[in-house]
């Protein structure tokens, strides 16, 4: 019985060794690429500009150009169903620092969202004439304040309204008074539904 011929036949030995080799001095190179791209000088960045992507090289710098020096903290006050206002309570808590972060910390995700929505709602603060209720960055954190009001009034009588403010601190250093850098408008309880 004679054997099926197949097409093409097995590729030559020095052929895959070649591919092999080209396939390597690719790989070495894409990783050269990436490496260098790393360093904090600009002229490293020519090889990234390229890229227009930004997927083939990838950015994996751990300290940002300027690192944040401050936190975020965001209150709230709610006019309360009887119409009493209550005082300022923080709406969200930044977790005080552990060892075992080091390895897990699940809940960072959330403190750096959030420090990510206040600085571009003050970005924006910062372009004369622009309405920021008006925009997303605003409603999100609006919406975040709101399902904390009802999460706390869960079970009673839905207040009237809350009011949400932002304060800028410099973390871990006591020495200095925080900056309230925005206080929102009163926003009825209906309408952050």
């Amino acid at each position: 019985m004679a054997t099926p011929r197949i097409e093409g036949g097995p590729v030559p030995a020095g052929s895959r060794g070649a591919v092999g080799l080209l396939v390597l001095g690719g790989l070495a190179v894409w990783f050269g690429a990436t490496a260098a791209s790393q360093y904090p000088h600009s002229s490293f960045e020519r090889v990234r500009d390229r890229d227009r992507t930004g997927l083939l090289i990838p950015n994996w710098k751990f300290f940002a150009p300027e690192p944040a020096q401050h936190d975020f903290h965001v209150l709230h006050r709610v006019l309360t169903a009887d119409g009493s206002q209550t005082s300022w309570a923080e709406t969200t808590r930044i977790a005080p620092r552990a060892w075992a972060q080091v390895l897990w910390f699940p809940h960072r995700r959330r403190e750096k969202a959030l420090f990510d929505v206040c600085a571009e709602l003050i970005m924006l603060m910062n372009k004369p004439g622009l309405d920021v209720t008006r925009f997303p960055v605003y409603r999100l954190l609006r919406d975040f304040v709101a399902l904390a009001v009802r999460e706390t009034y869960d079970g009673q009588e839905p207040p009237r309204g809350f009011q949400f403010l932002i304060a800028r601190h410099t973390g871990h250093d006591q020495t200095h008074e925080p900056d309230y850098v925005f206080l929102s408008p009163f926003v009825a309880t209906e309408e952050a539904a």
